[in-house]
């Protein structure tokens, strides 16, 4: 029986080849997805005729101005990535990815995909708290921007039939709880001279991607708050308040 994978949004950051919309969304409508989003328009050129039976997913798809848009409604953010480093660490594989996804069936969950030519910005990049490669050959990384979509959609709707356990986190945080927590830490860091000097970590990134893999429930964020907390009062001698 098809499942419901309406929770999940799948998002193109400037896409600009012909085609790649609409196999997009032909992919999207063999696996049950839905949420079609589009960072600065969609392309001129006519990509209906490869979204056979699945134009309804194009008329529906939503434009943004920016990534920060796309993704403010939703509580998790994964980008898909063939970049490699020091300063862009790799946290899924798509298995992974997939276990992730679905340990949360109560989330809306945002999978991003930079542009056909040079993928994602820093900045647009440091927007998605985790990333996910795919492991391709070396000399020829980079997949077609439509075929990495049906890579991990796929991933995403054929996790159960592999008959992998997962444990489910019913009661994680959502993304606007997330959000808040991270701004109080960052807040509290902040008040105690964390940053005063210049740093080569970018911290931001860091307490984002540590809370995504995290998945704090209500209770876990509360103590996190509680903790905090108390390094602002030994610190500056008062507390921050939560």
């Amino acid at each position: 029986m098809p499942r419901n994978n309406s929770r999940f949004s799948i998002i193109l950051v400037e896409p600009i080849y012909q085609g790649n919309v609409g196999a997009i969304a032909r992919i999207m409508n063999n696996f049950c997805f839905s949420d079609l989003r589009i960072i600065g328009k969609a392309p001129e050129k006519n990509d209906f005729y490869l979204a056979m039976h699945s134009e309804e997913i194009l008329e529906n798809a939503r434009i943004f101005e920016s990534l920060a848009a796309a993704i403010s409604d939703l509580d998790r953010v994964i980008a898909f990535s063939r970049r490699l480093g020091k300063t862009k660490p790799i946290d899924l594989s798509p298995p992974e990815m997939a276990k992730y996804v679905q340990s949360l069936p109560e989330l809306k969950i945002g999978l991003v995909f930079g542009r056909e030519t040079y993928g994602l910005t820093d900045d647009e990049a440091d927007l998605c708290p985790l990333r996910c490669h795919y492991s391709a050959n070396p000399a020829f990384p980079s997949i077609n921007l439509a075929q990495a979509v049906a890579l991990a959609v796929y991933e995403i709707d054929s996790f159960e039939m592999r008959g992998v356990d997962v444990e489910t986190k019913t009661d994680a945080e959502g993304g606007a709880e997330l959000s808040e927590l991270y701004g109080y830490m960052m807040d509290v860091l902040s008040s105690i001279g964390y940053f005063a000097r210049p740093e080569t970590t970018n911290w931001e990134a860091f307490l984002k991607r540590m809370l995504a893999q995290l998945n704090p429930n209500p209770d876990m964020s509360y103590r996190l708050k509680q903790m905090f907390n108390r390094i602002h009062v030994l610190v500056t001698g008062r507390g921050k308040g939560f």
